[in-house]
């Protein structure tokens, strides 16, 4: 199917020759006519009005594509070709959309068909004498038709870099005229969509934008394993409920050992098939989280490995794929047996995302892969990340085992997140020909779109490596940067590639943003700030490169804005850092205003796509630091230095050899900053592959306390310590901060010392820290500066000197 991306986009195949086969438009004015069946020319409007469609008649997708192909003939030339029916045929040139009753000379070449595997979708386009066929598979989920006119159109030079007006290009020419044109086009990978919160009224400009793109947006393409759809087939019988690790009965986990639940799934699937010939897949799974059907049998037949995303050590966080997965191919072997090629799926996600040992599964069984707690910036061929290198070692056993595994990737790039820019197109490059490879068959990805983030270019280039794995990168970027930019494309292009090249570059692991700051360094946001002001200068003529321009140039303020409100935090000023909150928040209000696809203005609405921890979030946290620490509820008494005597404590002896003691010869300890996560500083915290140390690790402090802050009530705190803390001041134990996910934001120790600080005395801090025993969560330890304030609520409150 590969003719390289120069062919597709770039083609010069469409001429203005006179000698040309067909002419659709002279100087202006039309020369031809599109042609579609009847049922499509009598079709309702805009199928992408109102409520997005889960699958749509054939006729109402033939009448979009015509519908697009002739509105945008008009855009590029001024000239608008008549719609008619395909009851006669129209004198002179013809364009025929879709099949009709004038396409049956060429159906044979039209892909068709529809089984339950779905990989019959495709399309063609062939000039043949004075018409133009653009037509393909168009029945059930399939957008055939719509496809040869989206190609057909870019041929032309018309391009969808963003949904919406504001992301097209169209180029002008007075002539139409084709001379050789004869294509056949199919995709890589079947299954090929995503979704994400947004603001409804935003969903019909994406669904469009999907399908010129060669994306497609049916959501129930295979059904969906959804969370907690156990539950439905346990209510009709819940004797065959699994049980809770208190013994309890589980209303969303069946019995995996007994046969008789085996048979209840299968029965009632076979149900719904008698009832509806037309359903081709059926999934379903347990609840989100860890869930564990903890039966004694079932619990016999677990083989004790901890989950890649959970804890080692705990019963609760273990690995159940070898009997979720072995309940799954029963039930789909039952239902086979009454009707075979029906796909019967359900998800590898969460503690059932590791591939079983052991099992040889039903061919028409079919697995959504999922793995939430993978590092989101590196390929999977990268030595630098051992989290992508297992979830590829992992895909790839699943796809030996399973004809159908696709992936439900996290595509939010950072699923807690700021905003600032994360493109991935080398990931994506690199990605989607290994995934073709080792035979996965497509992907329903969950994240939000949000342009001012993943870039326009990487978003763009991500759909079209769905259709095609093989295409030329650099053709496609190249092209995009020229259309999108235009005199100021070569600033631009290293302004994207400077940040693609630190994102790809990096040794930072993880899925949520308190990675970034020490990804964006000074020098990068130098360079960045050169590379907008040339662009500016560049595209000082161009109305439309200009805009693109203005939404760079708020990106990167957005991005200054993040890293002065970090350095806020990293100092103690949360006044300035809640300032600095509201710069990022004027910044997306300005890109808002350029389209919706940018950002929202804010993000505290769930259609933001930022659902935890957004720069609303962190602004209201701030505020509430600054009053207590500013005089309004509380006074900072003194910031703990910024670097702190570290020391890894792998066989946890500092609480036995007493190294909280304040006389502690902590000398030949190393030196680290606590603004930065231990393991990229201290000896030994992270191997080549970033894989981390994990276990006990200690912090010493010495801090002089004023003498007059005698009598108050004084309270140590830091805003994040990962995972897990315990902490002595001069040598008298305080407290301890229970263990939290190392993601959390704020994740704070804040902790009475008033019985143990001296004020008007150094004082030693010792603080135990434990990382946990996952390493997929790569705990840091502290990520910011720990200081000591004293709350107003205090008793016996002294006045300054």
């Amino acid at each position: 199917m590969k003719s390289g991306l120069a062919a597709l986009c770039l083609c010069s195949a469409l001429t203005q020759e006179s000698f040309a086969a067909i002419t659709l438009v002279d100087d202006g004015s039309p020369r031809a006519t599109i042609v579609v069946a009847k049922d499509a020319l009598s079709a309702s409007p805009d199928p992408t009005s109102g409520a997005i469609p889960n699958a749509q008649p054939a006729a109402d997708k033939i009448a979009a594509a015509a519908r697009d192909l002739q509105a945008y003939i008009e855009k590029i030339s001024g000239a608008r070709l008549p719609i008619v029916s395909d009851e006669t045929r129209p004198r002179g040139a013809v364009i025929l959309v879709g099949r009709s009753a004038l396409t049956r000379p060429l159906d044979g070449r039209i892909p068709s068909g529809l089984t339950p595997r779905r990989r019959e979708e495709g399309f063609v386009a062939i000039l043949d004498g004075d018409q133009l066929l653009l037509a393909g598979n168009d029945e059930g989920p399939y957008h055939g038709s719509e496809y040869a006119v989206a190609d057909f159109l870019e041929r032309l030079g018309v391009r969808w870099f963003m949904p919406g007006d504001y992301g097209e290009v169209v180029p002008k020419r007075a002539t139409i005229a084709i001379d050789v044109l004869d294509i056949s086009r199919s995709p890589d990978f079947p299954l090929r969509n995503w979704w994400g919160p947004m603001a409804p009224e935003l969903a019909a400009e994406e669904y469009r934008w999907k399908v010129r793109n060669r994306m497609n947006p049916v959501a129930n393409f295979l059904e969906i394993p959804g969370d907690s759809s156990t539950r439905g087939y346990l209510k009709e019988n819940p004797v065959f409920s699994g049980r809770k690790q208190d013994g309890s009965p589980d209303p969303s986990m069946p019995n995996l050992s007994d046969p008789g639940a085996v048979s209840l799934f299968a029965g009632l699937i076979k149900d719904r098939l008698r009832k509806d010939p037309n359903q081709t897949s059926v999934a379903f799974a347990p609840d989100d989280g860890m869930p564990r059907d903890w039966t004694p049998e079932t619990v016999l037949k677990n083989l004790g490995f901890p989950d890649v995303g959970g804890r080692a050590g705990m019963e609760s966080r273990a690995s159940i794929s070898e009997e979720w997965v072995a309940f799954v191919d029963q039930v789909a072997r039952d239902v086979h047996k009454e009707f075979p090629g029906v796909l019967i799926g359900s998800n590898g996600y969460a503690n059932r995302n590791t591939p079983p040992l052991g099992l040889e599964l039903d061919p028409d069984l079919y697995i959504m892969f999922a793995a939430i707690w993978s590092d989101t910036l590196h390929a999977y061929d990268d030595p630098k990340s051992w989290q992508t290198t297992r979830q590829g070692q992992m895909i790839r056993r699943w796809a030996e085992l399973c004809e159908n595994v696709y992936l439900y990737e996290y595509t939010y790039h950072m699923l807690v997140s700021a905003g600032t820019p994360v493109p991935l197109a080398r990931k994506h490059a690199r990605n989607l020909p290994l995934l073709k490879k080792w035979g996965v068959i497509g992907f329903f990805d969950e994240g939000r779109r949000v342009l001012m983030e993943s870039g326009v270019g990487p978003s763009y280039l991500h759909a079209r490596l769905m259709w095609d794995a093989g295409l030329d990168v650099k053709v496609l970027m190249d092209d995009f940067y020229a259309r999108w930019y235009g005199a100021a494309q070569a600033p631009a292009r290293a302004f994207w590639d400077r940040l693609e090249a630190a994102i790809e570059g990096t040794r930072m692991l993880g899925h949520s943003d308190r990675i970034l700051p020490y990804v964006y360094t000074p020098e990068l946001l130098a360079a960045l700030g050169a590379d907008v002001a040339q662009a500016r200068r560049l595209a000082a003529s161009e109305t439309l490169s200009l805009a693109h321009v203005r939404a760079d140039e708020a990106i990167l303020d957005h991005l200054k804005g993040y890293l002065e409100m970090t350095k806020a935090e990293w100092v103690g000023d949360f006044a300035g850092a809640a300032k600095q909150a509201d710069r990022m928040l004027a910044r997306r209000k300005e890109l808002a205003s350029l389209s919706r696809w940018y950002t929202q203005a804010d993000d505290a609405s769930p259609s933001s796509g930022f659902f935890y921890w957004g720069i609303v979030a962190r602004k209201k946290y701030y505020q509430r630091l600054a009053s207590e620490t500013s005089g309004k509820q509380g006074d900072l008494v003194t910031l703990l230095p910024e670097t702190a005597k570290f020391l890894m404590d792998p066989r946890d002896e500092g609480r036995f050899a007493r190294w909280f003691a304040p006389d502690w010869d902590d000398g030949r300890w190393e030196t680290i900053f606590t603004t930065a996560p231990f393991y990229i500083q201290a000896t030994g915290g992270r191997d080549e592959s970033g894989y981390p140390y994990m276990g006990a690790i200690w912090y010493r402090f010495q801090v002089d306390v004023p003498a007059f802050q005698k009598g108050r009530r004084l309270m140590l705190y830091a805003p994040s310590v990962e995972t897990e803390a315990w902490v002595w001041v001069n040598g008298r134990y305080i407290g301890h901060r229970p263990y939290r996910n190392a993601y959390e934001r704020p994740n704070e120790l804040d902790l009475d010392v008033t019985a143990a600080l001296e004020p008007g005395k150094r004082n030693v801090i010792a603080v135990r820290v434990n990382t946990g025993l996952g390493a997929a969560a790569q705990a840091g330890g502290f990520y910011s500066r720990l200081l000591i304030y004293a709350p107003k609520r205090s008793i016996g409150w002294p006045s300054r000197p």
